[in-house]
Order: structure tokens, then C-alpha cells, then sequence
């Protein structure tokens, strides 16, 4: 009996620890200027709302950085409607510490969570592709966040617009889990 018991401390003991730990969610775009930037911003504004007992944070991420740039004034601009300041964000590359310390990593479109997927299997798990994701359906018409850099205002405003929705749907789905935990 002691036997079977210590056997099981271990995973039970990791279980615990891990139910413990915060989990963080990893935003991924390609420049970390705009939908990337977005969705984080949007998704710790909407969890203090929604549901500030779930237990995660977000950052944000992209695959092709130029290291320390800021937010794009769009970006900027349309956070800024919804009462969110960016103006400090710095731009920031996708690295093997930054996936290691998510639960969970949200790419845009299908090249970047391929190209995560390719770069960092140990962590292919956790790498999905963000609107199936937020709206739980493997498979869906038009599952990209395009990327509005360079497409102008409006279009940014109208990005804005679905990532808000679909985090709400992410946080809504989170929330169900975080029942159950």
C-alpha cells in the first residue's frame, strides 16, 4: 500500500503545482505591433471584467520582430477607444523561454502556428491557431486574424472589433475549464 502511494505523490504533487502556477497565454503575430498587441491588451482588460478570478495573464509575441519597436500608431489608437494604453509596448521575437513559460500559445494564421510548430515541437501542444481556439471548433471558414498593418485605420478598428469578440469567446471557454480545475 505504501508503495502504490508513494508512487502517486509525485504526479499528484506536479498536478497541485501546476494547478497553483498562474497560466499564461502567449498572443503570436508576425511584427508584435498589432494583432498580437491587441489581443493581449484586449484579453487582460476583458478577464478583469469578465472573470477576475480566472488565473491567467497574457503576453505577447511575434516571428518576425524588429526588436523594441512600438505598437503601430492604429494599434495605438484603436486600444486607446477601448481605454487601453499600449504606448510602452516593445516589440519582442518568439523564443524557447517565452513558450516555455506559457500554457498556452495563440497564433494568427496558419503559417505562424506551422512555423512555431516546426521550430519548437516540445511545445507543438500547446501551439493553436487563436479564432478555432476561442470558438472551440476544430474546423471554421475564414479562421486567420488578417493582418491590418499598413490597411489602415478602419481596418484596424474592424480587427480590433473580432479580436474583442473572439477573447470574450476565450474567456468564456476558460472560465467553463477553470470550473472544473
Amino acid at each position: 500500500m505504501t508503495e502504490v502511494l508513494s508512487h502517486l505523490r509525485e504526479p499528484v504533487a506536479k498536478i497541485m503545482r501546476k494547478k497553483l502556477d498562474k497560466k499564461n497565454i502567449l498572443f503570436v503575430c508576425a511584427g508584435n505591433t498589432c494583432r498580437s498587441v491587441i489581443a493581449q491588451a484586449l484579453f487582460q482588460k476583458l478577464k478583469e471584467e469578465l472573470c477576475p478570478e480566472l488565473d491567467y495573464s497574457a503576453d505577447s509575441a511575434g516571428i518576425a520582430v524588429d526588436h523594441g519597436i512600438s505598437a503601430s500608431n492604429e494599434t495605438i489608437f484603436c486600444l486607446a477607444k477601448q481605454g487601453i494604453d499600449v504606448t510602452t509596448h516593445q516589440a519582442k521575437m518568439v523564443d524557447a523561454r517565452l513558450l516555455e513559460k506559457s500554457s498556452l500559445i495563440l497564433t494568427m494564421t496558419n503559417q505562424q502556428l506551422n512555423y512555431l510548430k516546426d521550430k519548437f515541437p516540445h511545445a507543438k501542444n500547446k501551439i493553436f491557431l487563436f479564432k478555432p481556439f476561442s470558438h472551440q471548433k476544430k474546423y471554421m471558414r475564414n479562421d486567420e486574424i488578417e493582418d491590418p498593418f499598413g490597411r489602415g485605420l478602419s481596418f484596424y478598428e474592424d480587427i480590433c472589433q473580432y479580436l474583442k469578440q473572439d477573447i470574450k469567446k476565450l474567456i468564456f471557454h476558460l472560465r467553463e475549464d477553470f470550473k472544473y480545475e
